[in-house]
Order: structure tokens, then C-alpha cells, then sequence
């Protein structure tokens, strides 16, 4: 499979009560460092503006560490000049910089033979009710994502919805909103990264999120962590819904996807390293259990709604592990 990780898992960790992060944050090259110790990592996504003074230093890098670049990720949500929305901010001068910053990116992409440009409008929402004219910021986030995406159409662009965080509510927040914004602009490079995590917690089963959005030939990349449903925790793969992700990797599999898989995990009290490794170990995990599962047999069993039979098929399957 094609794995890939940021280096959060060696970074400080900070959240809004402890600042200053849970341990020492290495620097990018140390970052780099302990990505290639990693095993079964096969690419690395990129920050862009970059984190070093150029793309061929990246480039290089990547090289003698034997990685590719994966997905690569504009800042949407750092600088504090998006606090009011980038592609929806009412100030056009803030959505035309946020869309020069995205075009940026897909060149960066394109020149670094990346897979995507992710997208995670993390600022697009608001916090009250009558705070916002709902049609028109719409109108502004549909225009800016029609504008970048057909700026070079050899890119894709991969939107990441979130249910709320920063904002109380984020514009892209589900999986329908997702694929209702591709279907109207039907743009084909435009499509859909769909994280379990953002799936579990804004309540829908991720085994559908990513159904839907391969039905529709929108699914681009997939995000994997988990969480108790309640917030954006960012935790071991597979840590807490075993069956949810086991059905996640059964889908992606029955629909033949090929695209890239994101360990995207905040491990913040524990050890990075090992909270890294471990996770790629569950991905490859679920990704076997998922290939030995009997689809015909299963499919049988779903269309006679057999549900107690399928239970059973994957007790015993699944006790092997």
C-alpha cells in the first residue's frame, strides 16, 4: 500500500491548554530523519510554503531517503490572516491570496510528482446563528475551488471535510456536501480525501463515506486515525473501532482503490516513533484481514440479509489474528 506520514508525530504535539507541546519539536531535517527509520513508509507529504528554502532540496532528500512526495498540503489553516474564512473570507484580497496559494501548491505538486493537493478549509465556517449569509460564502467557496481546480487540470485537488474544528461549523463538513460540490462543478481533477476520523466523528460510517465517494470516482486519498466520536482525537489506527475500520479497508478493497493512505495521528503523551510505527503495522493489518475476507460469500449473505451469517464468517475469520 501506499503509506504515507507527516513528521506531527515528532512535533512538540501543543494543544490549546499546553502551548508549548509535550516534548522538544524537531526540526524539519530531524523530522526527515526519523521518517526514513520508519518501515513500510513509502511517501512523505509536503508543507507548502515550504518548510526549506526550496523544492530541490526536497527533492534530494527524498531521494537518498528512498520516499516520494505524497500529497501536498497548502497552509489553510495556520496563518491567523484565514481566522475569517480564505476561500469564503468576505475580503476578496484574503480569497484571491488563498487562491494563488492553492495554485502555487499544484505546481509544487506537479514539479515534485506528488499525488494531490489537499485541501482542509479549516477556517471556511462560523461559530453563531445569523453570522453569515450562508448562499453567498457558498457562491465564494465554489468559485475559488472551480478557479483552482481548473487551473491546471494535470493536478488533483482533494477536499478534507470536517465537521467543525476550529470552527463550530466548517462549510465542507460531510461526505454529501463533499460530493454535492464536485457534481456541480464537475471538474474531473477535483474529488474527495475522506478521513475516518472526520467520518466517525461527525457520524456517519467512513465504510460508506468512501462507497459514495468512489461511486461518484471522487475518492482521491483516505486519512486513517481513529477516535470515540465526539472530537478529532487523532489516535492509534484501529485503537477504538475495531469493525468500522476492519469494514473501512473491506470497501476500499472491494472497489479496487489504489490511491495513497495518510497516517494522520497526534500521538502527544505517547512515543511518536513507536505510535507511528505502530499504526502503519494496523493498516497493513486491516489491509490483509480485508483481502482474505470472502467478498462473494459476503455479498451473498448481504443481498439474502443474512446479517447473523456474516457475523460469524468474520468472528472466525478474524480470531486468526
Amino acid at each position: 500500500m501506499k503509506i504515507e506520514a507527516s513528521g506531527a508525530s515528532f512535533s512538540a504535539c501543543s494543544d490549546r491548554f499546553v502551548t508549548t507541546g509535550y516534548r522538544r519539536s524537531m526540526n524539519p531535517m530531524e523530522q526527515l530523519d526519523e521518517l526514513a527509520r520508519i518501515e513500510g513508509l513509502i511517501g512523505i507529504p509536503v508543507m507548502y510554503p515550504l518548510q526549506f528554502d526550496n523544492a530541490s532540496i526536497i527533492r534530494d532528500r527524498m531521494v537518498k531517503m528512498g520516499k516520494k512526495v505524497g500529497t501536498v498540503a497548502p497552509d489553510t489553516y495556520i496563518d491567523p490572516l484565514w481566522k475569517d474564512g480564505s476561500l469564503t473570507c468576505r475580503n476578496p484580497k484574503i480569497r484571491k491570496k488563498m487562491i494563488q496559494l492553492i495554485k502555487e501548491s499544484m505546481d509544487l505538486c506537479h514539479e515534485l510528482d506528488g499525488s494531490d493537493v489537499l485541501l482542509w478549509m479549516a477556517h471556511d465556517g462560523y461559530d453563531y446563528p445569523f453570522e453569515d449569509d450562508y448562499n453567498m460564502r457558498w457562491g465564494y467557496l465554489l468559485e475559488g475551488l472551480a478557479e483552482v481546480a481548473s487551473y491546471r487540470r494535470d493536478v488533483k485537488v482533494a477536499i478534507e471535510y470536517k465537521a467543525k474544528e476550529p470552527r463550530t461549523h466548517q462549510y465542507i463538513s460531510d461526505i454529501g456536501k463533499s460530493l454535492l460540490i464536485c457534481e456541480e462543478l464537475k471538474l474531473p481533477n477535483l474529488g474527495i480525501v475522506v478521513d475516518i476520523g472526520h467520518s466517525l466523528f461527525g457520524g456517519e460510517n467512513p465504510a460508506e463515506a468512501v462507497a459514495l465517494a468512489a461511486r461518484y470516482n471522487r475518492l482521491f486519498h483516505v486519512h486513517m486515525n481513529d477516535n470515540y466520536r465526539s472530537w478529532d482525537d487523532d489516535l492509534l489506527v484501529g485503537g477504538v473501532h475495531f469493525w468500522e475500520t476492519l469494514e473501512f479497508f473491506y470497501v476500499l478493497n472491494k472497489i479496487g482503490y489504489d490511491g495513497w493512505v495518510t497516517i494522520d495521528i497526534w500521538p502527544s503523551r505517547v512515543d511518536g516513533f513507536k505510535a507511528l510505527q505502530e499504526s502503519i503495522r494496523r493498516v497493513e493489518m486491516f489491509a490483509e484481514m480485508a483481502r482474505k475476507l470472502p467478498l462473494e460469500e459476503i455479498k451473498r449473505l448481504q443481498d439474502e440479509n443474512q446479517t447473523m451469517d456474516i457475523m460469524e464468517i468474520l468472528r472466525k475469520k478474524c480470531i486468526r489474528y
